[in-house]
């Protein structure tokens, strides 16, 4: 899987909070299995109009995780 896809799909998933998502780490080793690569991305949420609660944060982090599991078949670290 390449980052594109994750951030193609974070903004899908998104639109409204998500202002940016970055790669800041890729991780590759034999012991996370052949062709297998561990992503570290952060991401920036905002809105305009209110400050963010951690609830409101909880649910959209929560939502990306369900759809990177689901679309992509990624594990959660």
């Amino acid at each position: 899987m390449k980052f594109s896809q994750i951030r193609k799909l974070a903004f899908k998933a998104e639109r409204y909070l998500l202002k940016d998502i970055t790669l800041f780490d890729v991780y590759e080793s034999d012991t996370l299995g052949e062709n297998k690569k561990s992503y570290a991305v952060s991401f920036i949420l905002q809105d305009e109009l209110k400050t963010l609660t951690d609830k409101s944060i909880d649910k959209v982090m929560d939502n990306f995780i369900r759809i990177f599991e689901k679309e992509l078949g990624a594990q959660i670290r």
